[in-house]
């Protein structure tokens, strides 16, 4: 893996290799998985806050470093075509090569014709260029620079992996990470997953709002939120339809500001199965606290 750590947990598989040569969409499992010409596998992490911790991007085989690029911005959250991403080449053995792009300004510890081991720090997660979240864009290409995908499947050309241990397939719906805000917030600042708290004051705030980053969102997906107050009765309750699907994104469900102080309770369910839930606290804030 050119990333520590374990899929579904430390990072996530979101988009592989699209195998359909026409307008449609299909990844090498035979699902839809991927994006219309999609020529590599992007391993996403939980946000912002989680790449400003510094994830390295490690080589996936040893080799030649071929190409670097570097200095670009990394903190991009919208799809812009055009603009340029930092990134590294390694060239292997039989002239295949390895690509991994997205990286952070400025994290790059290799340069051209570097010799570099398999396991080797090449650099950090970021999302400099055509992103919109942070995340390590990895292919892998023959001498002609044709994409080859590392998976097999039963859509692949080939039997075996590239991978020495190949990650499951997961489209199972389940939350990444959650947290409080007190305010209603955007894709934006929802990604960069800074200013959260667990706690509310009823002179102070005006809203509750509870987000959550679920993996296998599907259009018509029902999403349900139930807000309980002190003493676990049930306060609010409201549903709604799941607009788009992508294999990732954020919901928010929000609340006025409670006057009931004490321990509350949230709740999220998607298509009638819990997905996830936290407590928070309402109380008034002291003279003087900031």
């Amino acid at each position: 893996m050119p990333l520590k750590g374990v899929a579904g947990k430390d990072f996530f598989i979101d988009y592989y290799v699209d195998h359909d040569t026409t307008d449609g969409i299909r990844d090498v499992y035979c699902g839809t998985k991927t994006y219309n010409g999609h020529q590599g596998t992007d391993f996403l992490l939980s946000g912002y806050k989680r790449m400003d911790s510094g994830v390295y991007v490690y080589a996936a085989a040893e080799g030649i470093v071929s190409e670097v690029t570097d200095g670009y911005y990394d903190r991009r959250k919208r799809w812009i075509k055009g603009v340029q991403s930092n990134y590294v080449i390694i060239v292997h053995a039989n002239g295949i090569n390895t690509y991994y792009a997205h990286l952070m300004k400025h994290s790059l510890s290799v340069k051209r014709g570097d010799s570099v081991k398999v396991g080797q720090a090449i650099g950090k997660v970021g999302s400099s260029g055509y992103s919109a979240y942070p995340h390590l864009h990895f292919e892998v290409r023959n001498k002609e620079r044709k994409t080859i995908d590392p998976f097999t499947g039963a859509c692949s050309q080939r039997n075996t992996s590239y991978w020495l241990s190949q990650p499951s397939y997961d489209t199972s719906t389940f939350v990444i990470n959650t947290g409080f805000v007190p305010y209603i917030p955007n894709g934006d600042t929802l990604q960069e997953g800074y200013l959260v708290t667990d706690t509310f004051y009823t002179n102070r705030d005006a809203t509750v709002c509870f987000w959550a980053l679920v993996h296998g969102l599907h259009m018509h997906d029902v999403i349900l939120a139930e807000w309980y107050g002190p003493g676990g009765s049930l306060k609010y309750q409201y549903s709604y339809e799941w607009k788009a699907s992508w294999w990732h994104d954020y919901t928010w469900p929000h609340i006025n500001m409670p006057k009931e102080r004490g321990k509350w309770a949230v709740k999220l369910y998607i298509n009638g199965e819990f997905a996830t839930g936290r407590s928070f606290y309402v109380t008034k804030q002291r003279k003087g606290n900031g």
